[in-house]
């Protein structure tokens, strides 16, 4: 689980949580070596529950490793982020900047999860420093990639097996000929306005399981429909999101589900 790398990313959880309580006028800190021995005590508990977390997870594997499951599940990862930013009540708040906090934090231990039930699980991206950093926002620093210089080289690798997942530029051409087999699941970064558009979509070789609040991407030419939001232009072809719950429309290919934008409150 990388319990180290986790307790880490607590403490700025926890940094965080402490200006904001200054901004808010809280009360006089109680002595350091008292609140000192409190974070220990709670460290403590965060370890705990982390490995409490994994004899979990790996339950889930032993299932999965049985069934065949995917261990990246694109849509229970957004479902639960959203979640977690909206239920919070604080000190950490749905802002932006905290609501980011959050996400980091829950991104790693789903990492953690993930590399827990697949040890060799491999991210293919294709791009600059940009879209390897999308990547990692998304998947965590803990999950390795594997670099290449045109989409086309990224959707090779995942056909063939060399990785799990593709990360590919939101732009561009290449969804006009995705390889048969690989989905859309995804698109990055997930915290986002509600009407921003992906800096970067995620294939995988299996479709995305619903989030509860969703996109469907479709190929189709020439007149957007009304609703959809562009995502990318090739000539008289678009590459468009529409809500999930819309009929496919005439002419158009369905290309994957993905989740929302998950977008904190004011």
């Amino acid at each position: 689980m990388r319990a180290h790398y986790l307790i880490v990313l607590i403490a700025c959880f926890s940094l965080t949580a402490i200006n904001g309580a200054r901004a808010q006028g809280a009360p006089a800190p109680r002595p350091l070596e008292v609140l000192r021995a409190e974070i220990d005590r709670v460290d403590g508990e965060v370890l705990a529950l982390l490995n409490a977390r994994a004899v979990l997870v790996a339950e889930v594997g032993a299932g999965k490793a049985t069934s065949g499951g995917p261990v990246f599940r694109p849509g229970r990862q957004a479902a639960l982020l959203r979640r977690l930013v909206e239920r919070n009540a604080g000190p950490q708040t749905a802002q932006t900047q905290t609501a980011q906090t959050l996400v980091q934090v829950w991104t790693a231990i789903i990492a953690g999860s993930i590399l827990q039930q697949k040890p060799d699980f491999r991210v293919a991206v294709a791009g600059d420093a940009d879209q390897a950093g999308l990547a990692q926002s998304f998947f965590g620093a803990a999950i390795p990639q594997s670099r290449f210089a045109q989409p086309a080289e990224a959707l090779d690798a995942l056909v063939a097996g060399q990785a799990d997942a593709a990360v590919l530029p939101a732009g561009g051409s290449w969804w006009l000929d995705v390889p048969q087999g690989l989905r859309i699941v995804a698109g990055a970064p997930l915290l986002r306005g509600a009407d921003a558009p992906p800096e970067a979509l995620i294939l995988t070789r299996t479709e995305a399981d619903p989030s509860g609040a969703d996109l469907m991407l479709v190929r189709l030419s020439g007149t957007p429909p009304a609703g959809g939001t562009v995502l990318a232009r090739a000539g008289a072809d678009s590459l468009i999101a529409l809500p999930a719950a819309r009929a496919l429309p005439p002419g158009a290919t369905r290309l994957g589900l993905m989740a929302a934008p998950l977008s904190p409150k004011p």
